[in-house]
């Protein structure tokens, strides 16, 4: 297990931004008022830890460059409809699109067609949403639980698009908002379904049937806001004794002034497990994360945050990760956001010997 300490070199480069900047206009066509806007980041890391062939300990990379066109109009009777396209214009972009599907809202509340996360992914509040960084405890993007390196996903980071519905083909609809409170559900046919799928089988091992439902709440009592949501995600595998499919997650956040607090739990009950892996003990396990940050004013930001998981991979052999990490972050200028972040992690393994992570990330949003 490599010791050594991390470089202390700054990093070069970052990218990843918060909130877009206005969306420019492009013109109006004949039914739709156009916007294109768009993102990039560029990103430096120093990794020390670890294993999988990770051994120079350090890189560049871009980890995401998209291009957006939001489309939208009016009818007479008040419904709000349109599309959204984001469109992936990074150089090794297998995809030629990240997200599409059409909306419509109105007072019925909103209805969302297309390749689009469901309500689980978007909805589930917590510790991730008071990170100052561009890693923090959901792991997932530009994080250090994203790079392969002997971290079981399910309990090393505590979104959900590693695995269940994504941006699979789905239909989700959510409530108007009632006393703060609303709720929403999303259906998805089959998880490996989007776009023109119907090359895709119903019997090749995919989830089929997946539903997600969510409930949240947001609201201020004085000065203080309150944010909290549950969330519940089902699935059926398409093959007889299949993977199972049954997951849990709940959230919350308070903001106080400058200062913000979040922890969120998931269940991960028999998350991805075959029949077999059931009967010898096996289960998905569980992770949960708290969070802390505060806004020092003029743009900047700063957070702490731990989290750990555990898993019974069988009755004998058990695996559990603790993560913890810090997260700045500076407004340089109008659509320009830097983010740098520190990363610690431990994976622990019946009769295998620690796995020690570290990094140190630099990442600038780029949002136009």
């Amino acid at each position: 297990m490599n010791k050594a300490l991390l470089a202390s070199t700054a990093i070069v480069g970052a990218a990843l931004l918060s909130a877009p900047a206005m969306a420019g206009s492009v013109g109006t066509g004949k039914n739709y008022s156009v916007n294109l806007n768009g993102m990039v980041f560029f990103q430096g890391h120093v990794l020390d830890g670890g294993a999988d062939g990770f051994t120079r300990g350090y890189g560049l990379n871009m980890p995401e460059a998209e291009l957006w066109v939001k489309a939208t109009n009016k009818s007479d009777n008040g419904i709000t409809y349109g599309v959204r396209v984001e469109l992936e214009v990074n150089t090794n972009a297998t995809g030629n699109a990240d997200e599409i599907y059409a909306f419509l809202k109105g007072d019925f509340g909103a209805v969302t067609l297309g390749d689009q996360d469901g309500v689980s992914n978007q909805w589930l509040e917590g510790a991730h949403k008071t990170h100052a960084g561009a890693s923090g405890p959901f792991g997932g993007l530009m994080g250090l639980a994203k790079v392969t390196r002997g971290l079981p996903k399910y309990i090393a980071r505590t979104d959900w698009q590693p695995w269940t519905s994504a941006d699979a083909t789905k239909i989700t609809y959510q409530t108007p908002k009632f006393s703060g409170f609303q709720a929403g559900i999303s259906f998805t046919p089959d998880h490996k379904a989007n776009g023109s799928s119907f090359g895709e089988k119903d019997n090749n091992g995919s989830y089929e049937n997946i539903i997600e439902m969510g409930l949240k709440y947001g609201g201020k009592f004085n000065d203080v806001g309150f944010n909290a949501s549950i969330v519940h995600e089902s699935a059926d595998a398409e093959n007889a004794g299949g993977k199972q499919h049954d997951v849990l997650a709940a959230g919350a956040r308070l903001t106080m002034g400058k200062i913000s607090v979040g922890a969120n739990f998931r269940d991960n009950g028999d998350l991805d497990q075959t029949a077999a892996q059931l009967a010898a003990g096996g289960e998905g396990g569980s992770w949960y994360a708290v969070g802390g940050g505060y806004n020092m004013g003029k743009g900047t930001k700063a957070s702490i945050w731990y989290g750990a998981g555990s898993q019974d991979v069988s009755s004998s052999v058990s695996q559990d990760v603790t993560r913890w990490g810090l997260g700045f972050q500076k407004v340089m200028a109008p659509g320009w956001l830097l983010r740098a972040d520190y990363n610690s992690a431990k994976l622990e393994k019946t009769g295998a010997a620690d796995n020690d992570q570290q990094a140190v990330i630099l990442t600038n949003f780029f949002i136009f």
